[in-house]
């Protein structure tokens, strides 16, 4: 696709003016929810630097409902027909569709708007917002229970005694700083899938300081990392586009620099052939053709290359999802946009904070049946002795009830933590941010 006036990296000022002022989907009868960015980054909604509206692009919130999903499933240890599942064995690389995504959003939203010191402040003062409430959390819930380990014995694995390697008390301030995407030894700590929040993290603040700096030329640094970043971690790191904690912030550099490249280059386009469907009651048949090959494309090429040197191309593919599912045309996108579907990316940031914690949970209540009443349930899965203790009910049609069981409990607390903690947590953020902005107005 090509922008409306050419292809640029220019930032634009004007980012989103062309776009309708507020964009509604009616379902079933009633009007979807429209959520603010401000109260949730990773959300696909934006705001128009005038202020002038919103768009939502519900299809890509279910997108990131179902990456959520599988990344719950990779991590699920019990042996079962669902773990064992080719899609489910590549989760890993939803990661980066969250990247991807993220630098689509809030270039979207934040071109042209960080122009001083007090905007980049409140920029990341909001994204902090978004992210910490639930990390901090989870890590006391962590914590807590790494000091249940020591009191309650059976309960942890042997060759993970409390407060020992990834959750030693070294490691607590790394996580309390979000800067633990950033570890040499690259050693998952504590609630071990928050790395890629640490590592997004890092990816606003580059965005921001980007923006500040070089304003319309911002394209330009994002273009320069989208060539950098794979080199780098091509040249450093061992695992490639597999890195965690070690050059997590370098992975996420580069999906997030995707998206804030593909928003420059044609965001404008993509709004505008959205603005053009103008409410039509049924699916355009070519963009239901585009829609369902390009899903089916990603889906396999996500199976087939993650572990070799191809998954370097992930992110360019994601691109091609976020750029034709932001449109919405077509019948996969009306699919996408169904209650369930829009539900899962309502809680996603919960799915995938909450997910680690149910599922180590459960370990814990085989390893105790275990003791007390002489079964077996408890079996390597995973690589590692200290990650890899997992359950096996003996039955894999056994095991995939279970892991269904574990995804609703999941789902169940994920509810909770987003109507308790995230939304709260959000509101408090801009709360402060608005009382600042009042002061500095005042002043």
């Amino acid at each position: 696709m090509r922008a409306l006036h050419g292809p640029s990296l220019a930032c634009r000022l004007d980012a989103g003016r062309r776009a309708p002022a507020l964009v509604q989907v009616w379902h079933g009868g009633s009007r979807v929810l429209n959520v603010h960015l401000k109260a949730w980054p990773r959300d696909a909604v934006a705001t128009s630097p005038a202020g002038a509206g919103a768009v939502r692009f519900e299809a890509l919130d279910s997108w990131r409902g179902i990456a959520a999903l599988l990344v719950v499933l990779f991590h699920g240890q019990i042996v079962s027909h669902i773990r064992d599942f080719p899609l489910v064995r590549s989760g890993e690389a939803m990661v980066d569709f969250f990247f991807v995504l993220s630098g689509f959003v809030i270039a979207h939203a934040y071109c042209g708007r960080i122009r001083d010191g007090g905007d980049f402040g409140k920029f990341v003062f909001l994204r902090l917002g978004r992210l910490y409430p639930l990390h901090l959390f989870m890590f006391g819930l962590f914590l807590a229970f790494e000091g249940m380990k020591a009191f309650v014995p059976g309960l942890g694995n042997p060759v993970d005694p409390a407060f020992s390697e990834g959750n030693a008390p070294s490691t607590i301030p790394a996580n309390l700083l979000l800067l633990h995407a950033l570890r040499p030894d690259g050693l998952l700590t504590w609630n071990t899938p928050s790395w890629s929040i640490s590592a997004e993290f890092i990816a606003y603040i580059a965005f921001g300081t980007g923006v500040l700096l070089l304003r319309r030329r911002a394209g330009w640094i994002f273009a320069a990392l989208l060539v950098a970043a794979p080199l780098l971690l091509a040249a450093f790191s061992d695992l490639g586009m597999g890195t965690t904690a070690r050059m997590g912030a370098v992975r996420a550099l580069y999906g997030f620099s995707a998206g804030a490249v593909l928003y420059v280059l044609a965001g404008q386009r993509i709004l505008a052939l959205r603005a053009s469907a103008g409410g039509a009651s049924h699916p355009d048949p070519r963009w239901t053709f585009v829609e369902l090959a390009l899903a089916v494309a990603a889906l396999w090429i996500a199976v087939t290359v993650w572990t070799t040197p191809f998954a370097y191309a992930m992110p360019a593919v994601y691109c091609g999802i976020v750029a034709v599912f932001a449109v919405e045309r077509g019948l996969v996108s009306r699919l996408l946009r169904i209650r369930p579907l829009l539900f899962l990316g309502l809680i996603s940031y919960s799915l995938y904070m909450t997910h680690m914690f149910v599922q180590l949970r459960f370990t814990n209540l085989a390893r105790l049946l275990d003791i007390a009443a002489g079964t077996h349930l408890i079996t390597q899965v995973g690589k590692t002795a200290r990650y890899g203790a997992g359950i096996d009910a003996g039955n894999p049609y056994l095991g995939d009830l279970l892991m269904l069981a574990m995804v609703a409990a999941v789902i169940g607390m994920s509810w909770m933590t987003y109507r308790l903690i995230e939304m709260p947590g959000q509101r408090l953020f801009r709360h402060y941010a608005r009382k600042r902005r009042s002061g500095t107005a005042a002043a």
